[in-house]
């Protein structure tokens, strides 16, 4: 069977060998071979195929030539032993053949993607779909900076890199709701093999780490990604990483407050005489919580703080911490509402903003988050410290 690689660079192989059948890579043949794999499944029409690969001086009869490089192409494939007809001629256009025998990358890497789009699949299956389709992405579509070489190319490498960034965000997501933090910086490592100078991957895998309370391992990464930059442009990492780099240390030495306190500092920063000015990050994950809770604006809204103590004869070690609070998440994770909103606040505390009804008891449900700490917990002499106060002064009749 034939194979096509497309990915990180043009390799053609058949019958699990490589081969070089091909002419000098700047032929009118290869870059006309180029542009109708990149085209696949489109049919192209011969205006076409002379606008992307012939100039307005490069030949009397282009249309002629056209003809003769598809002719020389097909004989091409025909010298490797294959009986399959890849390039066909239909209604007035040339394509690659569907039908042919013929594994290639970029189709595959489509077809993992739509599978994995497919909500009705488990998570197991998605998260598959997604690894398989991103360990076929091994770099730039057709790879050598090809470009800017053909101007029309840049649609396609374009196009490619930003399917591959989006799987990498599905898939980091699907491993972030298990708290699985190790397959998060395999995931993001591995991608940065394929895109080495992305600052989207490095800055998103330090977003995540600082957001989950992982700040050792945001600093790990940040001081690899310093040691790169450094290597490779003889520079500090951009602004936007050294100022995660900065929230990162920050979180990481933050102290429990009194929620009263917490809820002072809140008041006192909010602005609520006009339109918010956010980052656009913010803003999405504002407007995320925005359509979760639409139905239920104008329900009062509480201020929630779970601390994480310990008996005073024993600290707990960073790892034991680290344990107990990834197990308080996700107590938290399973049992408030749909759009209650969480975030660590320090190395041992987390806040809540609570949403409620009349049916709502908050006191049985923090109890019954306690009652599941007390089950789960891994260190005895650990406990929850919980407090809710309301955001504006209603009684808090359910608790």
């Amino acid at each position: 069977m034939l194979r096509i690689q497309t990915f990180g660079g043009l390799i053609i192989s058949y019958k699990k060998k490589k081969t070089s059948f091909l002419p000098g890579r700047n032929t009118k043949m290869w870059k006309l071979f180029k542009y109708l794999l990149a085209c696949y499944p489109t049919p192209v029409t011969l205006d076409k195929l002379i606008e992307a690969v012939w100039s307005e001086d490069d030949a009397i009869d282009p249309g002629k030539n056209v003809r003769d490089v598809i002719y020389r192409l097909r004989r091409t494939f025909t010298s490797l032993g294959s009986k399959q007809e890849y390039i066909i001629f239909t209604n007035g256009c040339y394509l690659w053949n569907p039908n042919a025998k013929c594994m290639m990358d970029f189709v595959e890497f489509k077809k993992y993607l739509y599978e994995a789009e497919d909500h009705e699949k488990s998570e197991e299956e998605r998260i598959s779909c997604l690894n398989a389709a991103i360990s076929l992405y091994k770099g730039e579509f057709m790879g050598e900076k090809w470009s800017f070489l053909e101007t029309w190319a840049s649609y396609f490498v374009t196009f490619y890199k930003r399917l591959f960034l989006n799987a990498v965000e599905s898939l980091s997501n699907l491993y972030e709701q298990r708290l699985d933090y190790e397959s998060i910086i395999t995931l993001h490592n591995n991608a940065l093999l394929a895109e080495p100078f992305e600052e989207s991957l490095y800055a998103r895998l330090i977003q995540i780490l600082i957001k989950n309370g992982e700040y050792a391992l945001a600093e790990r990464q940040y001081r690899q990604i310093e040691k790169f930059f450094s290597k490779e442009f003889d520079a500090p990492p951009p602004q936007t990483l050294q100022d995660l780099y900065e929230e990162s240390v920050k979180a990481s030495v933050r102290k429990p407050a009194a929620l009263a306190r917490i809820k002072e500092l809140f008041d006192e920063r909010a602005d609520n005489k006009g339109p918010m000015l956010c980052a656009p990050d913010t803003f999405t994950q504002i407007y995320s919580y925005g359509k979760r809770v639409d139905d239920r604006l104008m329900l009062p809204v509480f201020l929630g703080k779970v601390t994480l103590t310990s008996d005073e004869k024993k600290d707990l070690t960073k790892a034991e911490l680290e344990q107990e609070m990834k197990t308080v998440l996700r107590i938290l994770l399973s049992n408030l509402r749909k759009g209650d909103i969480i975030c660590r606040y320090s190395p041992n505390q987390f806040l809540m903003m609570l949403t409620t009804t009349k049916n709502t008891n908050l006191k049985q449900g923090m109890q019954r988050i306690d009652s599941l700490f007390r089950q789960e917990s891994d260190v005895s002499q650990t406990q929850l410290e919980i407090e809710i106060i309301p955001l504006k002064d209603v009684e808090m009749e359910q608790s």
